[in-house]
């Protein structure tokens, strides 16, 4: 879950994420009474409730200069009403998970929170945060509990879930016993060469080159298409991730700043990655431009960090998933008055880690 990052969201953007997370048929057959829009569990979203933030919804647009959609039609209902039921649906749902779990949310942490926010939005401006609630027709009650209270229940349900998943020493230590060569970095080595279409330009090159010519004019007159650096110039070559013949001189006996004689390029590496382009062979000219520098394999300590920031995105996801399967069981026990049930296709949930 990201932070908060304006309680200008709080009526603007409502919460996108409910939006997609509250679709879906509800269980059962359950009789939703006709002041009730749905019913979460034993909790429910009433009629007034909803009136209540549409108006909110409303008294935002225009303080923003937005144009709203008419009352009674579709794109009303879907701009305007669905998304507010949405909300209120999945701030119950919320609300359920985190009585499951066992979490509460104080209301001291609640006025932290806000304090938090109006510092982060208004910077600590009391008078400004003051005439934002004057300008949205809003209550401190209502941005407690339409923005803060949900967001810091869903955080510490985040907390919690991904807290059953946390990463120790002992899995960090197995991960890199089973992936050392992950690890390893191989020996690389410094060169200038050329990739020549022919063997007779190969040959030109190498002579200019011996004969005190210069790397880059040559690369440029003789290498290949595309040319420098691509087929010719400076490259530093790294064991096992280079061309065959290429890799065996280079890595070889070749000495630094040595010309190598013509290196035919192998027939494989010509078809998968040269054709046409040779005429009929194709040949490197290489000297290196310093020693070959070995390679090295992380120790446990040195890949500690990496590691355990792989397996903590791999945690997040296990844990998101679980809120996933929470949240589906919350869908079960939610049962909608069809005057306001959502549309049958709705995109799949992404948690608590969309947040605002």
């Amino acid at each position: 879950m990201t932070r908060f990052r304006s309680l200008i969201l709080l009526l603007v953007a409502t919460l996108a994420l409910a939006a997609s997370a509250c679709g879906g048929s509800s269980g059962g057959s359950t009789s939703v009474p006709d002041n009730v829009v749905a019913l979460v569990g034993d909790q429910q979203v009433t009629v007034d409730q909803l009136d209540q933030q549409i108006q909110l919804r409303l008294n935002a647009a225009k303080a923003d200069g937005q144009t709203m959609p008419t009352p009674g039609s579709a794109d009303y209902r879907t701009q305007v009403v669905q998304p507010v039921v949405d909300t209120l649906v999945f701030n119950l749902q919320v609300e359920a998970i985190a009585k499951k779990l066992g979490i509460t949310v104080s209301d001291d942490e609640l006025h932290k929170a806000l304090d938090s926010a109006i510092q982060q939005t208004f910077k600590g401006d009391q008078s400004k945060y003051q005439a934002y609630l004057k300008k949205y027709n809003l209550t401190e009650d209502e941005v407690i509990s339409l923005l803060i209270r949900p967001h810091l229940l869903q955080q510490k349900i985040e907390t919690q879930l991904t807290g059953q998943f946390k990463v120790t020493d002992q899995q960090i230590s197995d991960y890199y016993n089973q992936h050392k060569t992950d690890f390893v970095t191989p020996d690389s080595r410094a060169v200038k060469f050329v990739l020549a279409g022919n063997k007779d330009d190969a040959q030109a090159a190498r002579d200019e080159i011996t004969s005190g010519g210069d790397w880059d004019k040559v690369a440029k007159k003789y290498a290949i298409a595309p040319g420098p650096p691509s087929t010719g110039g400076d490259f530093t070559a790294t064991k096992g991730s280079v061309e065959q013949n290429f890799g065996n001189a280079v890595f070889g006996e070749l000495g630094t700043g040595d010309v190598s004689d013509l290196i035919p390029v192998s027939k494989a590496y010509m078809q998968s990655s040269l054709a046409g382009k040779c005429k009929p062979q194709c040949y490197f000219v290489v000297q290196p431009k310093e020693g070959i520098q070995k390679g090295h394999t992380q120790t446990l300590d040195e890949a500690k960090a990496q590691i355990s920031s792989q397996l903590s995105q791999q945690s997040q996801q296990k844990a998101l998933a679980k809120f996933t399967s929470l949240l589906n069981a919350q869908k079960k026990l939610t049962h909608y008055n069809t005057k306001y049930a959502p549309p049958k296709t709705q995109s799949p949930s992404t948690g608590p880690t969309s947040g605002q």
